[in-house]
């Protein structure tokens, strides 16, 4: 895994005014060629948003981290997000992804061992099916 630290929250700010807006993830889901589900962005935003504006603050978006307001509900969604070259797969490299992103400080295995551990084929890659069940297991 790469030592660089990533700052999830620094993704989601595309336009770096130091708030998440829908339009920030918006962009940055169709900047990685996906279709937006406007709907569920609007409800992830309203989760961590606590002074009513429709926008995410940093602090917002840390307390929504640590009392689980912001999670993963449509694991195929999910799923297209980390399966970054398109195969159909997630492969280590990914999952690494996966765990900088979203997992930071929730997730204390190495990927390779979250990945050895779901995948139940043992082909050294999570299909659609694994890596939900993966999701169910982390949710715990």
């Amino acid at each position: 895994m790469s030592e660089q630290s990533v700052d999830t929250f620094e993704l989601w700010d595309r336009d770096g005014d130091g708030l998440v807006s829908v339009q920030d993830i918006t962009d940055g889901i169709r900047a990685l060629g996906l279709e937006v589900d406007a709907d569920a962005i609007e409800r992830l935003v309203a989760a961590a948003d606590t002074n009513g504006d429709f926008l995410v603050s940093k602090a917002e978006f840390d307390a929504a981290l640590v009392t689980g307001r912001l999670e993963v509900t449509d694991a195929d969604a999910a799923f297209r997000v980390f399966d970054t070259n398109g195969d159909g797969r997630i492969s280590v490299e990914e999952l690494e992804s996966l765990i900088r992103h979203v997992g930071a400080g929730l997730v204390d295995l190495p990927a390779a061992d979250l990945l050895a551990a779901a995948d139940r084929d043992a082909d050294g890659y999570l299909s659609p099916a694994e890596f939900r069940a993966l999701l169910d297991e982390l949710a715990r």
